[in-house]
């Protein structure tokens, strides 16, 4: 059987033995069995240029079990969990960060919370929330205790932090701009990447229906830059023989490996320079190599000075990917807007007010961006832009 490392190069044939056992990882249900079926798989592959891609995967996924297993432990240890925080606002924003790089003070800062603030390392033992306001929008932000000492070292907290993180919807990573920043940076996003999160935009949709016979069948809607034969392959050699594979937007080999290996979770970002008056002038530079990617804002700041905080509340806000949407009736505009997703309709605005309402809409009419006409009248697929002013008709 050919086999494919995702990615770009073809390895050599894998042993039957090592396809048994990433098969064994599919079927498993407990962390301990995953751990044990991928430990297995990986004393099989060859390591050889040709397999590189695939066992550094198969590692970060080990790793990522590890962590959660842990996670696992200190919950169970505990008879309450002092890390849920109930979601309140338009969203959940979570800050991790090193001890002392300014959580607190930030957190302090942005939003009506009054967290201990001190310039003791790991003052902050439980999740610390407070709400930001971003000119008539309520955002939800938490500060979690410190996942790095100063001398970047893990902490006790920080599979529970990052476990709260990963499932927030934003993430704002604190660095002290004083102490390091790449430093912190990298330790960071390495701590992430070994708990399943990457900060990466997801450039496609990828579903793997199992079915019980039919062979393997695709169903593309964008671009599949690979052979579909290697992704058979790759599916057959972890035990998957019959299967609608669903692809959405412009998917790569890789994409399919860290579907099936790892699982990675994409989450939106920010990252705070803070004390950023005493930052070396070319820290802003350095980070985005490091990072990657344009689409993480990174945005120098001083939680005690003030500096940089508004355009702080904006990336958060631009970042979330949301917009404010008013109701009208009689002539008159709300004062408190609805939340939605960018990209919203008509539709969707009237199914958030009451399903019903939705389904007896006729249609709108709408004054803002989305319209080249103010008051103009659309029908339940328009999609609406931040600010717009909807009037229902039904």
């Amino acid at each position: 059987m050919k086999n494919v490392l995702l990615g770009g190069e073809m390895p050599a044939n894998l042993p039957a033995e090592a396809e048994k056992a990433l098969a064994r990882y599919q079927a498993a249900r407990t962390i301990e069995d995953k751990i044990r079926a991928l430990e297995e798989a990986l004393s099989l592959i060859p390591d050889h240029k040709g397999t590189e891609k695939l066992r550094g995967r198969i590692k970060r996924r080990i790793a990522e079990l590890r962590r959660e297993a842990e996670r696992r432990a200190s919950l169970r240890a505990t008879r309450k969990d002092y890390f849920h925080i109930p979601k309140e606002g338009a969203a959940q924003v979570a800050i991790i960060g090193s001890a002392n790089s300014g959580k607190s003070s930030l957190l302090k800062a942005l939003t009506n919370a009054k967290p201990q603030v001190s310039d003791y390392p790991l003052t902050t033992t439980l999740p610390a929330p407070g709400m930001m306001v971003y000119e008539d929008v309520e955002i939800q932000l938490v500060e979690l205790p410190a996942i790095l000492t100063e001398g970047l070292k893990e902490t006790h907290f920080t599979n529970r932090s990052i476990g709260f993180a990963k499932n927030s919807d934003l993430i704002l990573i604190v660095l002290d701009g004083s102490a390091n920043p790449a430093g912190q940076l990298e330790k960071i996003l390495r701590i992430l990447d070994e708990s399943g999160i990457t900060l990466k935009p997801k450039r496609c949709e990828i579903e793997i229906e199992k079915k019980d016979s039919g062979g393997i069948r695709f169903v593309i809607f964008g671009r599949l830059r690979a052979d579909q034969r290697e992704i058979m392959d790759l599916l057959r050699s972890i035990g998957i023989r019959n299967a609608v594979v669903k692809v959405s937007g412009d998917a790569e080999p890789e994409d399919f490996e860290d579907l099936i290996i790892r699982d990675l979770k994409h989450k939106k970002a920010v990252i705070a320079v803070n004390k950023f008056d005493r930052a070396n002038s070319s820290v802003l530079k350095e980070l985005r190599k490091i990072i990657g990617v344009e689409e993480v804002p990174i945005l120098g700041v001083s939680a005690i000075g003030g500096e940089g905080l508004e355009e702080l509340k904006r990336g958060i806000f631009d970042s979330l990917s949301l917009i404010r949407v008013y109701t009208r009736k009689d002539g008159m505009r709300s004062d408190k807007p609805l939340i939605l997703p960018r990209s919203s309709t008509v539709r969707d605005l009237a199914e958030l007010i009451h399903r019903d309402f939705a389904r007896k809409m006729k249609y709108a009419k709408v004054w803002g961006r989305s319209v080249k006409v103010q008051g103009q009248r659309v029908g339940p697929d328009h999609v609406l832009e931040d600010g717009d002013v909807v009037e229902l008709r039904i």
